[in-house]
């Protein structure tokens, strides 16, 4: 069993949460979203989806990832968008992206939702996070939350129900992604660097104990699960 991770440009590698699921003994098969060729055909042997990129979510590839992300959604298989990958997740069921942009670090608000979500758990309320975004959710999937807010876009983080999960910054960058996505803005500090990806790890070892756990990659599923 393996987690899917789509990859939809440059911005979408796996990187600080690739390597903390793999420690947990998670298998991650990347998907170059670019390449048709690397397309997966079913959900045979998938217990966890991702969907991940900078900047804009409608590449070419996107018809066949939403596609994909409502079968998963349908079979009660995780997934979860990050970035660009949140605005796709969002249009594949239902919801409206509108354009929007906002780079290198920006404040992220959770709600009152946001701060109970056992995902953020160990997350600050207010902080400062990396993002590369041309585009912003403007209306959720029915049935579905909003967890946190950044100045340009009021709906950054969100969740439908325990299967779905999306939000606009990267926690998954490490060292690398952050600096390429700040240096127009001057960068950032190492000390800052280094907080950044500590709450990136906390956020993926998150990922792995509750949303995607690695003890229920036999079945498929993780049919247990409630938050």
């Amino acid at each position: 069993m393996a987690i899917h991770y789509f990859e939809l440009d440059a911005h979408g590698a796996p990187a600080n949460l690739g390597r903390t699921l793999r420690e947990f003994g998670q298998h991650v098969h990347q998907i170059d979203a670019r390449s048709a060729g690397s397309m997966p055909l079913d959900l045979d042997e998938v217990h966890g989806v991702v969907v991940s990129g900078g900047g804009g979510s409608a590449g070419a590839s996107a018809p066949a990832i939403e596609a994909f992300v409502r079968e998963a959604v349908k079979a009660e298989i995780p997934v979860l968008g990050i970035g660009a990958g949140s605005r796709l997740v969002a249009r594949a069921l239902g919801g409206e992206v509108s354009t929007a942009s906002e780079r290198g670090l920006v404040k992220v608000s959770l709600n009152g939702a946001g701060r109970e979500e056992p995902l953020f758990a160990g997350q600050r309320w207010w902080s400062e996070q990396v993002v590369w975004n041309d585009e912003c959710v403007s209306k959720l999937p029915d049935g579905a939350r909003a967890f946190a807010s950044t100045p340009g876009a009021k709906i950054a983080a969100w969740g439908m129900g325990p299967w779905v999960f999306g939000l606009d910054w990267h926690p998954e960058w490490d060292a690398a992604g952050i600096a390429e996505a700040t240096k127009a803005t001057g960068g950032v500090s190492a000390a800052a660097v280094a907080d950044l990806e500590r709450l990136g790890r906390l956020f993926a070892e998150r990922v792995n104990l509750i949303f995607m756990p690695v003890d229920r990659m036999v079945s498929g599923r993780a049919k247990d699960v409630r938050h």
